[in-house]
């Protein structure tokens, strides 16, 4: 279901949809390959306009599918954090749908991706975090 209250930033049946912060090279973009009811939200300062929150929110309504995307220059444990408190801020939202988490960062460094705090994100989140260089496109 729609998030109350907040427009989409995409057509309903939109084929592409750009997750991408204006300056920033990263982006994120889901391929909607079935012509599902999709809804993509900018999160940070429009729907959470404090503390610790990701960039963006992709939705497939039909599938009931959503994806939480942090656009991040490296800090994998702190993109990790904002999805985390993202989905539990909106939790009553995303009630019912199967969360995704996309981290699209601008560089990483192997240590920080074999760190002990983003392993633990790794574990808990069992497939469903994917974390990539420069950006991800994926079918949604």
């Amino acid at each position: 279901m729609p998030i109350k209250e907040f427009e989409s930033r995409c057509d309903r049946h939109a084929a592409r949809i750009v997750s991408k912060d204006k300056g920033n090279p990263q982006y994120h973009r889901g391929n909607n390959v079935a012509g599902a009811y999709v809804t993509h939200y900018k999160v940070d300062g429009v729907i959470i306009k404090t503390g610790n929150r990701c960039d963006y929110l992709l939705m497939n309504e039909d599938v009931r599918n959503a994806y939480l995307i942090e656009l991040k220059g490296s800090d994998l444990v702190k993109a990790a954090e904002q999805l985390e408190a993202t989905e539990q801020i909106l939790g009553s939202e995303l009630s019912g749908y199967r969360v995704h988490y996309r981290i699209v960062a601008n560089k990483c460094k192997t240590q920080e991706i074999r760190s002990s705090a983003y392993r633990k994100y790794q574990i808990r989140w069992k497939g469903r975090l994917v974390q990539r260089t420069r950006f991800i496109e994926e079918p949604i």
